[in-house]
């Protein structure tokens, strides 16, 4: 009985952390033939990129920045808006949750990086967003109320489940 009731509070706890990195992704989104990210946040990328190519206290991390991100800044905006609406779409559907929550354990990660010497809110959002995505990976969290369990069903399973 307690393990129904472990699975339905991380299976809720998914549904909202995948609602909320959705609903993220759809302020950022426009639809060419394609997904991609807004022209305004591309500018919004870019700025804060420059800021924490100037402002960040690890030298790898700017130089990285400096080189590779800021010339790249649309591209890099568009690949991490098209990786929230993957995670979030998977989180909150319970659809393929061990890919979608790897994902979102990544885009945790880059963004705690990113931010970590700005501000302890930010960290600390970074850093739940991060844990919760790392249980919903090993407790394949979209086996309840999700569609895995149908995957999950079939009789041929894939690795990813």
């Amino acid at each position: 009985m307690a393990t129904h009731q472990a699975e339905r509070g991380i299976a809720l706890l998914r549904i909202v952390v995948g609602f909320w990195i959705l609903r993220a992704a759809l302020a950022h989104l426009i639809w060419t033939p394609w997904p991609w990210a807004s022209a305004y946040w591309v500018q919004v990328v870019s700025t804060e990129l420059a800021r924490h190519a100037l402002n960040h206290p690890s030298f790898w991390v700017r130089y990285f920045i400096q080189q590779a991100l800021l010339p790249n800044a649309e591209a890099y905006a568009g690949i991490s808006v098209v990786l929230e609406l993957l995670a979030g779409t998977s989180l909150t559907f319970g659809l393929l949750t061990v890919p979608g929550a790897f994902i979102a354990a990544l885009l945790a990660l880059q963004g705690a990086i990113l931010t970590h010497y700005q501000a302890e809110p930010l960290l600390g959002y970074h850093l739940l967003q991060g844990t919760a995505a790392v249980v919903f990976l090993f407790t394949r969290a979209g086996r309840r109320w999700g569609f895995d369990a149908v995957l999950a069903g079939m009789k041929s399973r894939a690795l990813l489940w």
